[in-house]
């Protein structure tokens, strides 16, 4: 009987099947992790936005106007649209602050959302 080197063709093509299937899921994870890092990379942004814009008002940096107020900036090369929200608070002598972040679009989507408490001005 005579000794065969190498695979059989059965051998080759579950050895294809294999390896394809590992690289369906490697593909399908590394997708997901860079859909992952977008996110966190926009949530990020938003929340240095909001929280920026509680520091100028805390600051006396902007008037700070009762009602709500949208505007829209550009930062980190997008739109974003900040939406300030200033009520009044328990206590008198506050203000309470709410900012929502979101990306400007067809459909806007949130991407944070902060509330704080500022001094109330006489």
């Amino acid at each position: 009987m005579k000794r065969c080197d190498g695979f059989t063709l059965l051998e080759v093509m579950v050895a294809l099947s294999i390896f394809a299937t590992l690289s369906v899921a490697l593909y399908s994870a590394a997708q997901h992790i860079a859909s992952n890092n977008s996110g966190l990379s926009e949530r990020s942004l938003a929340h240095w936005l909001a929280d920026n814009r509680l520091t100028e008002l805390r600051a006396g940096m902007r008037q700070i106007a009762a009602g709500q107020q949208p505007e829209k900036l550009d930062f980190g090369g997008r739109q974003w649209l900040l939406d300030s929200r200033v009520t009044s608070a328990p206590d008198p002598r506050l203000r309470q602050v709410s900012l929502e972040v979101s990306i400007v679009g067809p459909r806007p989507l949130r991407r944070a959302l902060l509330s704080g408490f500022i001094e109330a001005h006489p």
